[in-house]
């Protein structure tokens, strides 16, 4: 599931950000991503040297302030350049398989349609309280830490496009909150669905007495109902044969993103040779059963990986836990 974390300068991001990862959930920081992907980045280093002109980079480092010019010169100058680098960011945080990306600008930038998340979470506090904290922070005087925050989109817009705020201010319990939201989002996991007779994955949306809610995991992301007669499964409930015991598929999926560094497939799966499937599929699960594994059947898997990774599923594991009532027979039983 994935989940943004925003909110002004000020509120106490960063702070949050240190209590999730004491609960082992590790947070994408779009900012310093930002940073390493100008600095590393064949493609953003050509792309910024045309928009901004050729003295941008000097032996190979970026000069921060001709960049700061360019892009405070105009309105459409920041754009320009968020239009090359944010793409990159979006794309590497996909790669890095975490769960919750911290942005402070996700809805001011327009990052938010770059990126699909599922929740965002935004942190709030007292205007007053997140003026000292930056005067504090960045020494700095109390009109310029008004300015600063004054540049941002307000704190009360951004709350009502949130799904979730957590008050920093001191007074209230700020792990309590987070653990709230935590424990909210495990219930509402995804549920990954296959549909016999219909090609590609569904995700559930919501269920009836009778039947399910699902969406296409396409371009389409058409909505339909799946009744008992489709036969429908959830991926959390399938497992591959080895040579010892069965393993999850949502575990070999994440043998399979380990290899791929959680990209599209290297392999050409629909146009692969059987040998070439055995191949690769042995690189991922050494000890698959090769009596009852068939090549239909890692050609499906590696069809529904590259699947679940262009929709941005990559934490396997976490976000194909087996949820109570997915299949429409098991509810009517």
């Amino acid at each position: 599931m994935k989940v943004a974390l925003t909110g002004g300068i000020g509120a106490g991001k960063s702070y949050v950000c240190r209590l999730l990862e004491q609960r082992g959930i590790q947070v994408y920081d779009c900012d310093a991503a930002a940073k390493r992907l100008i600095r590393s980045s064949t493609e953003i280093r050509q792309a910024l040297t045309q928009l901004v002109g050729d003295g941008v980079y000097k032996d190979g480092i970026l000069q921060k302030q001709m960049l700061a010019r360019f892009i405070t010169a105009d309105a459409s100058n920041a754009c320009a350049v968020n239009d090359i680098v944010h793409p990159a960011v979006a794309d590497d945080f996909v790669r890095s398989g975490k769960e919750w990306i911290e942005s402070a600008i996700f809805f001011d930038s327009g990052f938010n349609k770059r990126v699909k998340v599922d929740c965002v979470v935004c942190v709030a506090a007292p205007e007053d309280m997140r003026i000292d904290r930056v005067m504090k922070r960045d020494n700095i005087t109390r009109e310029m830490a008004q300015a600063w925050i004054a540049r941002q989109l307000s704190q009360e817009v951004v709350m009502a496009q949130s799904d979730y705020v957590i008050i920093n201010d001191g007074q209230q319990n700020l792990e309590q909150q987070i653990d709230e939201i935590i424990k909210k989002n495990k219930k509402t996991m995804k549920t990954i669905l296959s549909i016999a007779g219909k090609p590609g994955l569904y995700m559930l949306v919501s269920r009836g007495n009778s039947n399910l809610i699902v969406e296409a995991l396409d371009d389409t992301h058409k909505r339909m109902p799946a009744f008992a007669t489709d036969r429908v499964t959830s991926l959390a409930d399938i497992a591959m044969f080895t040579m010892e015991e069965d393993i999850p598929l949502a575990e070999v999926l994440a043998k399979v993103g380990e290899k791929e560094q959680n990209k599209p497939c290297s392999l050409n799966w629909r146009k692969a040779s059987g040998n070439e499937l055995v191949k690769y599929f042995a690189e991922v699960l050494p000890t698959f059963d090769r009596d009852r594994v068939h090549n239909s059947d890692i050609k499906k898997l590696l069809q529904w990986y590259d699947i679940l990774v262009k929709n941005g599923i990559t934490d396997f594991v976490n976000d194909m836990m087996p949820t109570e009532g997915d299949n429409v027979a098991d509810r009517e039983g």
